[in-house]
């Protein structure tokens, strides 16, 4: 391995995702892994890496990095205005990055999550098959100043590659996803369901385990607790309040919430995308 970065200003929040720890659910692990499955495997293509390598995840900007050794990289994901010594970055576009360069993140101008991947991938310790950051029970590296970054020690070339435009995707704050229906659609009122797939809600606040929404109030017929059951990314609860969330990367394993159904996993991203004041409109997927 070796030093590939130092961390000048951590940004808003950077983490080390690789496709996560599967397999560790039944122990209470969530999975974690990218946010952007499409964008971390398609950085990783780029860069002819393995699809599992270890990629570097912001959240809208902020973070800047001193470039400690030459190395081919790619940013994928959103506009993040990258800049490379105060030059601009093309995304999904390979580079070169020179010792002594500062690579910097400034505010979303296109959606809000971008992967940094070196060719060969970060290098970090793994627990449970994974190097996959989950803050909560203490796992993994979230980035703070002065942070040496390390990647693996594989030879490159100035060849740039690039993904094709027709498969960049365009990141919008007003999105339309397909939802799987959930058995416990019984538990709302009619008219609640009804109002559900007919409006649109504002992304709030969230984090990488939820996207907290906000919209018309959803009515249960009795109460919407339930005995607690799995959950996965992409799920759909309905609190209390009436108000929806939508579980993410590291969505906790089981909840009490009676939930309205899944995002399809194609339409992760989506979600995954948006910014604070982003609309969402949701419908069955037929």
């Amino acid at each position: 391995m070796k030093a590939l970065f130092k961390v000048i200003k951590e940004g808003v929040y950077a983490s080390y995702q690789d496709s996560g720890r599967p397999g560790y659910r039944k122990f209470g692990m969530p999975v974690a892994g990218p946010m952007d499955k499409y964008a971390f495997q398609m950085g990783n293509k780029i860069v002819s890496n393995s699809p599992n390598s270890l990629a570097l995840e912001l959240f809208l900007g902020g973070l800047s990095l001193e470039v400690l050794d030459t190395h081919k990289l790619v940013i994928s994901g959103a506009d993040l205005e990258a800049t490379l010594d105060g030059n601009p970055v093309e995304l999904w576009t390979s580079f070169l990055v020179i010792k002594g360069q500062i690579l910097s993140f400034n505010s979303p101008s296109k959606g809000s999550i971008a992967y940094i991947i070196p060719q060969g991938g970060f290098f970090a310790d793994e627990v449970m098959n994974s190097s996959s950051a989950y803050p909560r029970a203490d796992i993994g590296y979230v980035l703070k100043p002065n942070m040496i970054l390390y990647g693996r020690d594989t030879s490159y070339t100035n060849k740039r590659s690039r993904l094709i435009p027709s498969l960049i995707p365009t990141y919008e704050n007003d999105v339309t996803v397909n939802v799987w229906g959930s058995p416990h659609v019984a538990l709302f009122e009619t008219s609640s369901i009804d109002t559900f797939f007919n409006s649109i809600y504002t992304y709030k606040a969230g984090n990488r385990m939820g996207y907290y929404l906000d919209g018309p109030e959803l009515k249960f017929v009795s109460r919407g607790d339930i005995l607690s059951e799995a959950t996965q990314f992409g799920t759909i609860q309905i609190t209390n309040n009436g108000q929806p969330v939508v579980l993410m990367a590291d969505a906790h394993t089981v909840g009490g919430y009676a939930t309205m159904g899944k995002i399809v996993d194609e339409d992760l991203w989506k979600i995954s995308q948006l910014r604070s004041g982003g609309k969402i409109r949701f419908q069955w997927r037929e």
